[in-house]
């Protein structure tokens, strides 16, 4: 009598494990639409990331680092001395890189380039504000010593209500033709089953200086620099139940 039962409650325990998944069918199960929108919206930079350097080269290693250290330094102090609010100021990048005569048989050392890269950071702040700090340290920081600009990337420091909006923009988008595929199909939208986001990843794009540009600036002054502005774009997936 004791066996008898086993076979009867497995086959009660599957009958039952049967039933509760059909109730929640898998939406690749269902009469369904999928749709998407996307969305993008614009918002002005309000911050800056300035990557400066000191560049020295010669023979003796000794005498140029102490060269590029005194300079740096002389940067450093410049742009501090502005006393400009929230700005950050940090040592990015140091490198020596040998400079070698390749003709010689074997190659041979030459002399040495000693890099010393400072990045400067600035966050908050109204456009016509940001433009002429950034204006300013650039200038300051050639004239002090600093002989190469690699680059400099605006951004906005918070991109959170500019997501929130693109996300409502491409979420309504998605509902919408979602609705307009439903009425050409003659269907009807019950509820929606699946819904997600795919923010795409849109990095500011740096000014870059090349050696010609920034030995000119340095010679003329750095004139007013457009700050631009930043995109955010998100994509939204919806898949709507219907009947």
């Amino acid at each position: 009598m004791k066996r008898a039962l086993f076979p009867v409650l497995i086959a009660g325990l599957l009958s039952i494990g049967h039933s509760t998944f059909a109730q929640s069918p898998p939406v690749l199960d269902r009469n369904v639409i999928f749709t998407e929108g996307m969305a993008e919206v614009t918002g002005q930079n309000d911050s800056a990331n300035i990557s400066l350097a000191v560049v020295t080269d010669g023979e003796n290693l000794e005498h140029i680092s102490s060269e590029n250290a005194s300079a740096t330094k002389d940067v450093i102090q410049a742009i501090k001395a502005l006393n400009i609010k929230n700005l950050k100021l940090k040592t990015s990048n140091y490198r020596v890189t040998p400079q070698k005569d390749h003709k010689a048989r074997p190659p041979k050392i030459k002399g040495y380039e000693v890099h010393n890269a400072i990045e400067v950071t600035l966050e908050g702040f109204e456009p016509e504000h940001l433009s002429k700090h950034v204006s300013t340290i650039v200038g300051k920081a050639l004239d002090s010593g600093a002989n190469s600009i690699h680059r400099i990337q605006f951004y906005i420091k918070n991109k959170a209500p500019l997501e929130k909006e693109a996300l409502t923009q491409a979420t309504q988008e998605a509902m919408e033709r979602a609705r307009t595929l439903a009425q050409a199909a003659a269907v009807k939208l019950k509820r929606i089953v699946s819904l997600s986001t795919h923010p795409i990843h849109m990095p500011p794009s740096p000014l870059m200086f090349g050696a010609g540009v920034m030995k000119a600036e340095a010679a003329t002054g750095v004139p007013p620099i457009e700050i631009g502005e930043s995109q955010v774009l998100v994509r939204v997936s919806v898949a709507y139940e219907i009947e």
